[in-house]
């Protein structure tokens, strides 16, 4: 990663819109000097903000909330730009962090939520959600914000963090930085291999108990307490209970046949004694209901003497029925002839109703006419009110106009004075003052265009404020104009005085005075029209009543003659249908309508009788037929008594069901427990062969996994890869503290572990030559820690390029430090870092030392200010 432009605005003490180009820096030194808390660390938080929403130094010293600049207007919004390159492609991250701001409406606070865009040059899709920023930062950068500040941004302060890190932090390190989660994801699927055997196992334990659970024996079975045993440890041996199911097989098979035959021989036994009760219940059954047709009803005489009745009583409904036609007839023309009688009377009084409505109406419209007849004298009225109306607003208006025109005329007449005497006044000051012009082009020598002498003693002096013609040009101009507009105000006013003359004489013809009030007339003329057109509209409604009561008298007069001309008809019919009902009276015997009303009934009740008539005919022959059957059948026998026979077979069914009971669960039990011993069976052979596999993945996990015994050292698979990675870099580390340190100093990775509990491989320690002696490397004094740490982080930087073809560490940041190193230290560690940048690598170094100022030409100045901030760059 190359970094090429940073932009910041209202970020920490930078209040304005910064930008620093890093293209000048590429594959050299560059040196961030300034006052003491101007904002020097502040860019490097503003770089690792960008990429990972946390400042150099880790959220734990900073959150992202507080990088909102306190010199910033309100209005002005905080972010920060960061663009770099990683291999041929151009990124740009912007992120701008969580922070409260004045409302834009109204009063208070509002909170401007964190945000953040991710492009790359050349492609369309810009990724905004914060998370997956985060994850395509790690996959383009290489590493996470703890790496990149251990490896890339050494902040302040940290650097013991990289030389005294665990063995833990290390190992999450060199995972995403040589990616050796490959061997961890192998450790962990070996112990999932692992701990899905040995659950298979416990399943099979527990599956096999679940299973012979389900076996059972009878209760006198004589090794019951052997099989009971044998049960409760089936989930440990499930073979050796299978075997026992197997013997106790073979010994219930024999129990149970025994029961089989017994059960057969008790069923024949009850099935002869059910059908000899059955028989004897039937016999019985027809003696019984041969006494009970004996006495049934519709065999007596009664009940035949009832059919005959019912027989001719449905013979006399049918006539009546026939008969119902000419009934409806009459009752038809009796309810006609009453609608027509109701329509007569209605009509009568409909007719007195209009007559009546008739005589009002008229004389209504008498009285109208005779209040219209003074309808023209007031239209008259109101036609001279209408026009004294409009003659008093001409007249107002007409004095208006006048007004108007007089206030023109009088300012026209005041600006064509003015403009006259001005034009005068600039005419005459033009006239007097050409002497003085045209003296100042007289030239000794030269005869004077006036008098002709080519001495000039005395010349006439130009006035300073003398005219020019384009100035008399003007004001003559001015002049004219002035007596347009006024011979224009004159025409006008005398428009209107003659409007005004023309007003008042029309006033004096309708015998108004000029100040009349407006308001009164056209109050007389609004009631005067209001009272012409009701009288009008009062007369219009009279001659339509009449009218209307006219027509409605008329329609009367008709419905009372066609209400007549009904009800004599209705009369007559009815008269008509009484002699034709009365005729097939007598036709069909019946002496008068009461006999037929009596024998008249519904068709369907008549319907519901000629069937019951039927049944109970049908009825009486079948009973007669089973009573001559059942005469027969039981001619010469007496009743069967059979409690007896009940007894014995009720003693018999008992003794079959306790035996069909004892079969279905010997049988229920033989099956189940032939369903246990091969399920045991399969248990067995499924665990031995799991079981072998169980034991190999646990001793191949605990050797992968660095779990051994014995007291050995713990190192997994992943730390014995990482370890291999780590001993690259300490020797890369070695070359660079060998030259700051003048070959005083050497790292090696501690070849024993701190203690046997934690994972151990990438544990260091120093050897201080001067000693002899290797030591830990918490040990070091502040200058030797810096040094270390600072050889271990290039190191790191030169194995990750080497092994990671897809990071590339090529810049390298450094806040502070180097104020803890003597003259020598700090010229050699000068020496590396320059052999470091060679061109490749770009290195920026925060430091107060004065011998850095002098060595690093390349230099970014960061300057405090009351209002914020400010940098300058120097190269």
């Amino acid at each position: 990663m190359k970094p090429i432009r940073l932009e910041l605005c209202a970020f920490g003490p930078y209040a304005e819109k910064t930008e620093i180009d890093f293209t000048p820096f590429h594959g050299s030194i560059f040196l961030l000097t300034g006052d003491t808390g101007a904002g020097k660390s502040s860019i490097f938080d503003a770089v690792s903000f960008a990429l990972y929403g946390e400042g150099s130094a880790g959220a734990e010293r900073r959150s992202g909330k507080s990088f909102r600049s306190d010199y910033a207007s309100p209005e002005v919004h905080t972010y920060v730009k960061f663009t770099f390159s990683e291999g041929d492609k151009i990124y740009t991250v912007t992120r701008s962090p969580e922070y409260e701001r004045p409302k834009k409406r109204g009063t208070g606070m509002a909170l401007e939520h964190a945000a953040v865009a991710l492009e790359c040059e050349g492609d369309t899709t810009v990724y905004t959600r914060i998370e997956e920023v985060a994850t395509r930062i790690r996959d383009i950068v290489g590493v996470d914000r703890r790496q990149f500040s251990r490896t890339v941004m050494i902040a302040q302060g940290d650097f013991l963090r990289i030389l005294n890190a665990p063995s833990d932090e290390r190992k999450k390190m060199f995972q995403n930085l040589f990616h050796t989660e490959l061997y961890a994801e192998a450790e962990l699927a070996l112990r999932e291999r692992a701990r899905l055997a040995r659950g298979k196992h416990l399943d099979s334990v527990k599956e096999a108990s679940l299973e012979a659970a389900r076996a059972a024996c009878l209760e006198d079975f004589d090794r019951k307490i052997t099989f009971d045993r044998a049960k409760e440890n089936a989930g440990d041996n499930p073979a050796a209970f299978a075997e026992i199911l197997t013997e106790y097989d073979k010994l219930l098979s024999d129990v149970l046949s025994s029961c089989v035959r017994e059960e057969n021989e008790t069923e024949k036994k009850c099935e002869a004694l059910t059908l000899a009760v059955r028989e004897g219940e039937e016999h019985n059954a027809r003696i019984t209901e041969y006494a009970g047709l004996l006495r049934n009803r519709i065999l007596s005489a009664e009940s035949a003497a009832s059919r005959e009745s019912e027989r001719e009583a449905i013979r006399r409904s049918q006539k009546a029925l026939r008969l119902r036609p000419a009934q409806e007839m009459v009752r038809a023309r009796r309810n006609e002839q009453s609608r027509a009688e109701n329509e007569l009377r209605d009509a009568e009084k409909a007719q007195n109703v209009a007559a009546e409505r008739l005589e009002k109406a008229s004389a209504a419209l008498d009285t109208a006419t005779k209040a219209a007849e003074k309808l023209a004298e007031k239209k008259e009225e109101l036609r001279c009110l209408q026009e004294g109306e409009r003659a008093l607003s001409t007249y107002a208006e007409a004095q208006g106009s006048l007004e108007k025109a007089k206030q023109v005329l009088v300012r026209t007449t005041t600006e064509l004075s003015e403009a006259e005497r001005t034009c005068a006044t600039i005419r005459e000051r033009f006239w007097l003052g050409q002497a003085g012009l045209l003296a100042s082009g007289l030239r000794q020598g030269e005869p004077c265009p006036v008098c002709g002498a080519t001495v000039h003693p005395d010349p006439a002096v130009c006035a300073e404020d003398t005219p020019d013609k384009a100035m008399v040009d003007r004001a003559e101009k001015r002049a004219k104009e002035a007596e347009g507009a006024h011979r224009a105000a004159t025409a006008t006013f005398e428009s209107a005085s003659a409007r005004v003359s023309a007003a008042l004489e029309a006033l004096q013809a309708l015998s108004l005075a000029s100040d009349s009030k407006k308001e009164e007339i056209v109050a007389r003329a609004v009631l005067l029209s209001t009272h012409i057109e009701e009288l009008e509209r009062a007369c219009e409604n009279a001659v339509k009543v009449r009218d209307l009561a006219v027509n409605e008298q008329v329609r009367a007069h008709a419905a009372w003659q066609s209400a007549v001309h009904h009800a004599e008809l209705a009369k007559a019919e009815l008269t008509k249908a009484k002699e034709e009902f009365e005729k097939r009276l007598e036709a069909a015997e019946f002496a008068d309508e009461e006999e037929y009303l009596r024998f008249l009934c519904e068709e369907a009740e008549l319907d519901r009788r000629e069937c019951a008539l039927r049944a109970d005919e049908e009825t009486l022959e079948r009973l007669k037929g089973r009573l001559s059957q059942l005469e027969a059948g039981i001619a010469g026998k007496e009743a069967v008594d059979l409690s007896l026979l009940q007894e014995q077979r009720g003693a018999l069914l008992e003794r079959l069901q306790l035996l069909r009971a004892q079969v279905r669960s010997m049988d229920i039990m033989q099956r189940g427990n032939v369903q246990v011993r091969d399920r045991l069976l399969q248990i067995a052979r499924e665990r031995e062969k799991a079981d072998a596999e169980w034991a190999v993945l646990e001793d191949l996990c605990r050797t992968v996994g660095g779990t051994g015994t014995g007291g050995r050292a713990k190192l997994s698979l992943e730390s014995y890869v990482q370890r291999y990675y780590f001993k690259q870099v300490v020797a890369a580390a070695n070359r660079r503290l060998q030259v700051m340190t003048g070959g005083n100093f050497l790292l090696r990775c501690r070849e024993l572990p701190r203690d046997l509990v934690r994972q151990s491989g990438l544990d260091l320690e120093v050897l201080d030559r001067s000693t002899g002696a290797w030591r830990d490397v918490n040990t070091l004094s502040g200058g030797e820690s810096f040094m270390a740490s600072l050889a271990l982080a290039v190191g790191l930087s030169d194995v990750v390029q080497d092994q990671s073809g897809h990071v590339r560490l090529e810049m390298l940041f450094i806040d502070e430090g180097f104020g803890s190193l003597d003259e020598g230290s700090l010229q050699r560690a000068m020496d590396l870092l320059a052999r470091l940048s060679d061109g490749k690598r770009t290195i920026g170094v925060i430091s107060h030392v004065a011998e850095l100022r002098e060595r690093i030409e390349k230099k970014i100045y960061v300057s405090h200010t009351p209002v914020g901030s400010k940098i300058r760059v120097e190269c």
